[in-house]
């Protein structure tokens, strides 16, 4: 999901996405559970708000040339990201797992995947 159309919509005055961040994880709900927003930026990195507290993760670049097909790429890190989570592993560790999958992705054409995984 583009982040841009989120922000206009909901009227943010800002388009600094660190703040857009802990404004989205400000928003009420039910739970008592701070709300967790990640953002990812391509290559740049991925901004992430819990609560009242914004980090920034580094990704792991993968080279130029070897980019291919960015298609999928964030549906790739979702899919880390949560195979990770709901395991119960840190927010560190999930997000090192989705930076995995999307790298991988992006090397190949289409949603295909390597015949061994190296991530651990």
């Amino acid at each position: 999901m583009k982040i841009a159309p989120l922000y206009r919509a909901a009227g943010f005055e800002t388009t600094d996405l660190k703040e857009i961040a802990l404004k989205i994880a400000a928003w009420e709900k039910k739970s008592s559970k701070p709300r967790t927003v990640i953002i990812t930026q391509g290559a740049d990195p991925i901004i992430v708000a819990v609560g009242s507290e914004v980090t920034l993760h580094e990704v792991e670049t993968v080279p130029k040339e070897q980019i291919v097909d960015t298609n999928g790429a964030g549906d790739a890190f979702v899919g880390g990201f949560l195979s990770q989570y709901i395991q119960g592993k840190s927010l560190k560790d999930s997000i090192l797992c989705g930076n995995y999958a999307a790298g991988e992705i992006i090397q190949k054409h289409g949603c295909t995947f390597p015949s061994t995984c190296k991530y651990h």
